[in-house]
Parts: structure tokens; C-alpha cells; sequence
């Protein structure tokens, strides 16, 4: 959520279950979150979500055919599908179209990068558990994979039901180092004690190889900050330990939501690290080394504050050569004055109310100064805000096309010698007072007209987005007008030039949702709803996506371009990362669960 969320650790009650378990990182224990459960009656007790005692028939299915899709998964990643186990899996007259299609072709080659697609035309002569075991083993040995290396997940994300007859639609993932298969399948099924697979038809199918066993990415966490008290003190400990041990509770800081920033805050010519933390935790300041370590210098920067903390730029406001700091706490925006050595002052607090979730600078009005974009989240006041930051609007609250969520801020630069730090809030003046109720998480400006000056997006959690066009420092709403609203639960955006047309493009991080994949499309959901508001819910489980510009305006093609399945998706980032001169996406994911992350 909100600008430079990078990771979101697992929540639990409490981390540890003795305090000797403060020693050290790896004592600290997973804990899940209970189940939640409400009382039916003197002693009883039932689960909020036990789909067979809410009637979801078809959910209760789903959970067998899960247990038989992850006992074959295992099976795949041992190297032990033999008939004898699959017996257990398919019926006796089970048939499949071949699992690697025979029509794949290549449809990307570059810089080491080789992408093939196809799909399966029609049904193999490989028939019962015989010959699934020999069309698994030709999909592995596609993958060359050795037992140990693989990896394999089939989630299931519909459930038809047609009098009767029972299907579903999954999505199939398998990878070891340098190469993956991504395919989806069609499964019919015979329901029974346990459920067998009758047919298996591939749909899509894509096989990836990079060229080299070596990953894309490596973490270097430890080996950056091990050199410092606070890394093995505060930040290996996660969420999980201090959750049980610090005063602020609030929804956001459940969630996992502070932000960091990057920046050159001592002139070195290298990037550092500035880190948000929960309440009672003191922020963090990072100074990079020569050598691509870390020296904590929050202390003697001046800016380890304490206060719950959601987002961060490292900018140069007042124009004098070295980096300035902007922090968004649980009720006010802190700027911060650097004095050219990376020491920080404070030099103006502005006052926006609870629930700052993200913020950008820009230069709106190209007078030369950077000025503040403040996304606000809940509309609550400190008090009644105190545990419950992301459903503010109680009774009145709606989901799918929200507007009484807190009022975003833009604050106008006007740093003189005369008055020092001037921020004024024009939010109303500028016109972007409009539609300014949505529950917003992140913005991001661009001059997507080419007419010269910023424009700006914004994604929003319950509301539809907004895309403000910048006419000579006034701003007018026009997403609904150009197609780019992208009503679904929007938490991070990001622009670039998608197919290189020289126009920029959008990609808005959102929920991907299985379950509610499987649940929106049946008639048994939402009854009452109209067909459009149900479209509407039924799109907020469809994941992520991409507004490509064309001539007036934008289209979706998230679908086309197979870039909605971001899962769980906080954040998200247009980055050239292998160097071919194309834009790919990178997001970053996950969420609060129980050992059981079916749902996600």
C-alpha cells in the first residue's frame, strides 16, 4: 500500500511464546491468526466462515478437490506419480489432452529470454491412471527437472456446475532454476469419497526459460544490515514479534503497511535508506557504504522518530542541492531539513488527520518547486480512529464504489528566506477536491497529453480511480471519460510505456482472489444485486490491471496481456529489469493467513 511497500510479513496474535524467544530471530515462532468464531448459542461456538453451514455447496466441493490438486502437486514435486497413486486421483476412464501441447511456438526471444506458448487442440491417446503418469513425467521432463528442485501449485479459481456435472478451471504453476510452466487447466470431475478427475483439457500454456540457472534477484538483507545493533534488535524480528509487544494496534499497522524511501541524503553519490515502522518503533535512517553495506545513522540524523509511520520521500524541497525528508505519521506529514551533510531539522508539519497512506512530490504549476500529494485513507479522527482505520465509514460503507473515505491533500510549495517553510493546501482550489472521497493508497504523476505539464493517477482501495488532467495548474477528473477508472481495489500504480508507442501506459496493483473467483459468479451470490453491481464485485477478484493509451483514451488489456494474476498485490512497478529495451512489471504481494492460504 501506499508509495514503497516492498514486503507485508504475516500477522499473528503474538510472535513469541515466552519472552526468551526476544534472543533472537530465529527463535521467534509463526503464530496464525485464530479462526474467527462467533457464539450460536450457551457453550457453542461455530466458525465465521464454515462455507457448509453458510450453504456454499460449492465451496465445501472445492476444499475436497483442493485436497486431491495439493496431494498431486506434492506428488509431482517427489517424483512419485506413478498409476498406482494417480489411481486415487483420476477415474478408471480418465482422458486429457496432452499436458505440453504440440503446437508451442516461440513467441519472445531475447537477452537470454525464451517465452513459448500454445494450447492444447484436442484430446491425447494417454488414457487412465497409466497414462496421466506418462503425460506427468513428459511435463516434467519438459521442465528437466530433478526431484528437489521443482516447485508446483494448482489453485483452483472457478467452479462450474452445471445439473450436476462438476468442473473446474485452475491455474497450474510449476519452476525450478531458469525455467517455469505456467497452464491452465479444465477439470471435469466425479464427485465422490474422495473426487476423482474424469477429463483434464489444457487451455493456455507458456514455458519460460531465462538462460541461466543463476535467479533474477538475491536477497541481501541480512548481508547489507548485519552490521548493525538495530537489524538484529528491531528488523529481523518482523511483524509478527512485535505486534505483542508495541501499543499501536491499529488495522494498518495488522496489515503490515509501513513504507521506505531511497535517496542520496549525505551527497556520497549513493542511494540510502530511509524505513518507516509501526508506532513505538523508532524509524530508521541507513547510510550506504562503499561497498554495498549499511551504517544505521537514525540517531545521529535526527529523524528515529517514534510515531507510527506509513510513507516516506527523500526530495529536494527548497531547492538548495541536498535531499530533504518527507514523513507521513499516523495524523501529520513531517518535513524535514537537510543541512548538506545528512543531519535533518524539522521544518514544517502539516496537520492532514488520520490515515496518510502514500505520498508524491511533483512540480505542478513548473515554477521550480516540488510540491505534496497526501493520499488519505479512513476519514476518522484520532479518537474513534484508534483501532479501526480501514473501515471508517461504518453502516455506510460501500465496497465496490466507496466516497466517504478521507479527503486526499495537495499542499503547494511555497518555501521562501522571508517565511520558511510555507506548504498552503490548494486541494480544493486546484480542483482535485473532486471525487476525493475513495479511500485512496497511492498516486503517481505523469503527462500522459504530452501537453507539458504533470497529470496524476490515483488508486483507490473502495472507490474508482482517478485520473486528474492538469490544465495550467487546474485539475479535472476525466478517468471516467477516457476509460480509466479501473473500479476494483486499487493499492498501487505505476506508468510506463507498455508496447513502446511512445504514449504511457497504466498498471494498478489490485486484488486477485480465488475464492472470489469461484463465489461472485454464482447465482446464490449477492442476491438482490443487479447484474452491473454484480459485475462490479465480481471484478474486484479479478486481479491487477493494464490501461494501454490508444487515440482518446485508455483500454483494458490485462486480459490479453496475462498481467492480472498479481495475486495479493500491494505494489507495483514499470522496470526494464533484463535490459531488452522492454517495460516488464514487477509486484510485490501477499497477505495476512492461516496456514491454509487457499483463499488468496
Amino acid at each position: 500500500m501506499g508509495v514503497g511497500i516492498v514486503t507485508l510479513a504475516s500477522c499473528g496474535k503474538k510472535a513469541a511464546e515466552n519472552e526468551d524467544d526476544r534472543e533472537s530471530p530465529e527463535s521467534v515462532k509463526t503464530a496464525a491468526l485464530a479462526p474467527v468464531v462467533i457464539g450460536s448459542g450457551e457453550g457453542e461456538w461455530k466458525q465465521l466462515d464454515d462455507p457448509s453451514a453458510d450453504g456454499w455447496d460449492s465451496e465445501v466441493q472445492s476444499e475436497r478437490i483442493k485436497k486431491q490438486l495439493d496431494a498431486l502437486s506434492e506428488a509431482i514435486v517427489n517424483g512419485e506419480i506413478s498409476s498406482d497413486f494417480l489411481s486415487g486421483i483420476v477415474t478408471e476412464d480418465f482422458s486429457s489432452s496432452e499436458l505440453v501441447p504440440g503446437d508451442v511456438v516461440t513467441e519472445f526471444e531475447e537477452s537470454g529470454w525464451r517465452v513459448r506458448r500454445g494450447q492444447a487442440s484436442g484430446r491425447s491417446d494417454l488414457a487412465g491412471a497409466t497414462g496421466f503418469a506418462d503425460a506427468l513425467m513428459l511435463l516434467t521432463n519438459d521442465l528437466g527437472a530433478e526431484t528437489g528442485d521443482l516447485r508446483c501449485k494448482i489453485k483452483v479459481i472457478e467452479f462450474l456446475d452445471r445439473d450436476g456435472e462438476i468442473s473446474t478451471r485452475q491455474l497450474v504453476e510449476l519452476s525450478q532454476p531458469g525455467v517455469e510452466i505456467h497452464a491452465e487447466w479444465t477439470l471435469e470431475w466425479e464427485l465422490g469419497d474422495p473426487p476423482l478427475i474424469r477429463t483434464l483439457q489444457v487451455g493456455k500454456f507458456e514455458r519460460t526459460t531465462s538462460g541461466s540457472q543463476s535467479p533474477l534477484f538475491r536477497d541481501c538483507t541480512e548481508s547489507a544490515l548485519a552490521a548493525n545493533p538495530s537489524f538484529h534488535e528491531q528488523i529481523a524480528f518482523g511483524a509478527n514479534h512485535w505486534l505483542g509487544r508495541i501499543q499501536d494496534t491499529r488495522k494498518m499497522t495488522l496489515l503490515g503497511t509501513p513504507g521506505a524511501a531511497l535517496g542520496d541524503v549525505n551527497g556520497d553519490g549513493l542511494d540510502d535508506l530511509y524505513l518507516c515502522q509501526a508506532g513505538g518503533l523508532p524509524n530508521r535512517l541507513y547510510l550506504q557504504n562503499p561497498d554495498g553495506t549499511v551504517r544505521d545513522a537514525s540517531e545521529a540524523a535526527g529523524v528515529g522518530w517514534v510515531e507510527s509511520s506509513r510513507s516516506a520521500l527523500i526530495v529536494d524541497f527548497d531547492n538548495d542541492g541536498d535531499q530533504d525528508l518527507a514523513v507521513a505519521t499516523y495524523a501529520r506529514i513531517v518535513l524535514a531539513e537537510n543541512d548538506g551533510t545528512g543531519k535533518f531539522a524539522v521544518a514544517a508539519i502539516l496537520d492532514v488527520g488520520v490515515g496518510t497512506m502514500g505520498l508524491s512530490a511533483v512540480d505542478f504549476d513548473q515554477d521550480g518547486d516540488l510540491d505534496l500529494y497526501a493520499c488519505q485513507y479512513s476519514a476518522g479522527d484520532l479518537e474513534s480512529e484508534a483501532g479501526a482505520t480501514v473501515i471508517g465509514a461504518g453502516g455506510s460503507f460501500v465496497y465496490h464504489d466507496a466516497n466517504n473515505g478521507g479527503a486526499n491533500h495537495f499542499f503547494k510549495n511555497e518555501i521562501s528566506d522571508a517565511d520558511g517553510w510555507r506548504f498552503p493546501d490548494i486541494t480544493e482550489a486546484c480542483g482535485l477536491d473532486a471525487n476525493n472521497r475513495r479511500f485512496s493508497l497511492a498516486a503517481s504523476w505523469e503527462d500522459f497529453d504530452d501537453d507539458g505539464d504533470q497529470d496524476l493517477y490515483v488508486a483507490n482501495d473502495f472507490g474508482r480511480n482517478n485520473l486528474y488532467r492538469n490544465d495550467e495548474g487546474h485539475f479535472t477528473d476525466i478517468a471516467a471519460q477516457i476509460g480509466g477508472e479501473d473500479r476494483a481495489s486499487g493499492m498501487s500504480v505505476s506508468w510506463g510505456d507498455a508496447n513502446r508507442d511512445g504514449r504511457m501506459d497504466l498498471y494498478v496493483g489490485n486484488m486477485f482472489s480465488a475464492a472470489g473467483g469461484r463465489i461472485a459468479r454464482q447465482s446464490a451470490f449477492s442476491p438482490g444485486s443487479t447484474d452491473e453491481e454484480r459485475d462490479a464485485l465480481l471484478r474486484f477478484a479479478r486481479g491487477n490491471t493494464l490501461l494501454v493509451q490508444q487515440d482518446g483514451g485508455f483500454a483494458d488489456q490485462s486480459l490479453s496481456a496475462g498481467v492480472t494474476m498479481g495475486r495479493w498485490a500491494w505494489s507495483s512497478l514499470f522496470a526494464d529489469i533484463n535490459n531488452d529495451g522492454w517495460e516488464d512489471l514487477l509486484v510485490a504481494n501477499g497477505y495476512i493467513t492461516t496456514p491454509d492460504s487457499g483463499d488468496l
